[in-house]
């Protein structure tokens, strides 16, 4: 087994599966190529808390009070009150996620989740690494120089170069990480030149979401689509997302894309409905058959929406199916900029609820017709004929263009 490597936001992501999947301590480690201490202390550490009913009847103090003829009122709080803990948190997997009680049971319970355990270890590490590399005296005198020459519109460089004393104490990086850090008079906002850039804060892996349906993203993650196409480079994989236009629409456009030819096309689907996802996709694996979608659609790649969740349901069809990694668009980036074509001619926050599945596709038959630099100045509808032929171009309705008449504004649609 490995050692003293540490757990990936994957290995979370199947230790959550596993605990879902009702597996034992022993073969959860050996799927995670862990030990089953470090499976232990994962659990121990990154567990976190709902509380409980805070009452005489989940209080382990309570045989106490009954004997003393301490009389309390249970609907209140108590600073002696301690909750009492379920024996099966003694046990693997000492969490709560897998239990059948658990929605009837009102003590306090704990939960694993994956993101949240990796949010909270990244966390650590940063935190624990960060701190100060210059003393406090010295923090002053920089900041006794190099504060005032901000406010009057000096540039970092400009200060460190003519001032010698700044050398003997620290580096330039040093004194901008200071400003950035907030120790120093003059913040980030006063530098003359910050205002015009776009500075990328570091965020969390996700906003407070929860993964649906974690059982589905059992060796099916990005990690193990990596490991699969170093065994098998030459299989093509398709990208699976969704286009939605205002809140209130009930319709969607599920988005397919080959990224080698840089195609896509789109089938109209109800918003955020797992079964109208797979039924549509269903019905289009059977009309290509069975030989023909294993050869069109070898591996399948898809975000871990709540369309989504029914989505390994197609790996019946003996093709592959993974998802991205949770919150992570870049994974299929290809997908990603080939849906600013779409919005060329549906801007963010129209409806698409007006939309048949004829407009959709003749939406898509315009964008691919529009020639590509990347693609050798061939068009992604001429790609996909010469591998696949005419007849899965006419089984999805796309047409070839006139590059003449190709249009990508929002007048395409206007009726």
């Amino acid at each position: 087994m490995k050692q003293k490597l540490r757990l990936t936001v994957d290995d979370r992501i199947n230790l959550q599966a596993c605990i879902a999947k009702n597996l034992s301590w022993k073969e959860t480690s050996r799927i995670l190529k862990k030990n089953h201490s470090t499976v232990y202390r994962e659990l121990k550490q990154y567990y976190s808390v709902r509380d409980g009913r805070h009452t005489c009847e989940h209080c382990k103090n309570r045989d106490y009070c009954l004997e003393s003829g301490i009389v309390r009122n249970s609907g209140l709080n108590f600073d002696c009150f301690e909750p009492v803990i379920c024996f099966r948190l003694n046990h693997f997997p000492f969490v709560c996620n897998n239990c059948e009680n658990i929605m009837k049971c009102k003590r306090e319970k704990k939960y694993y989740d994956c993101i949240n355990a990796e949010n909270r270890s990244l966390k650590n590490r940063v935190g624990t690494r960060k701190h100060k590399w210059v003393s406090e005296e010295n923090i002053e005198i920089i900041n006794e120089i190099v504060s005032p020459l901000v406010f009057k519109g000096q540039s970092l460089h400009h200060i460190y170069e003519t001032n010698p004393l700044l050398k003997t104490v620290c580096c330039e990086r040093t004194i901008r990480r200071l400003v950035y850090d907030r120790y120093l008079e003059a913040k980030a906002h006063d530098l003359i030149r910050y205002a015009r850039f776009r500075h990328k804060k570091k965020h969390l892996v996700n906003d407070g979401r929860q993964l649906k349906n974690i059982e589905r993203l059992f060796r099916r993650t990005y990690t193990d689509l990596q490991t699969y196409l170093k065994r098998c480079p030459e299989r093509r994989v398709v990208q699976f997302d969704s286009v939605i236009g205002k809140k209130q629409d009930k319709s969607a456009i599920l988005t397919i894309t080959f990224p080698r030819e840089r195609f896509q096309f789109g089938i109209k689907v109800v918003k955020s409905n797992p079964d109208s996802v797979y039924s549509n996709l269903h019905a289009l694996f059977n009309k290509l058959g069975a030989r023909k979608t294993k050869e069109i659609f070898p591996v399948l790649l898809a975000d871990n929406g709540i369309e989504f969740t029914t989505f390994h349901n197609l790996e019946k069809f003996d093709i592959k199916v993974y998802f991205t990694n949770p919150y992570r668009s870049t994974d299929k980036a290809e997908c990603e900029r080939n849906h600013e074509f779409i919005r060329y001619i549906i801007p963010k926050g129209k409806t698409l609820g007006n939309l048949s599945q004829e407009d959709i596709n003749l939406m898509f038959s315009h964008i691919n017709s529009y020639i590509r630099e990347s693609n050798q100045n061939k068009t992604p509808f001429e790609l996909v004929k010469e591998r696949f032929g005419s007849e899965f171009l006419e089984l999805i309705g796309i047409r070839r263009i006139d590059p003449n008449d190709v249009v990508l504004k929002p007048k395409l649609l206007s009726k």
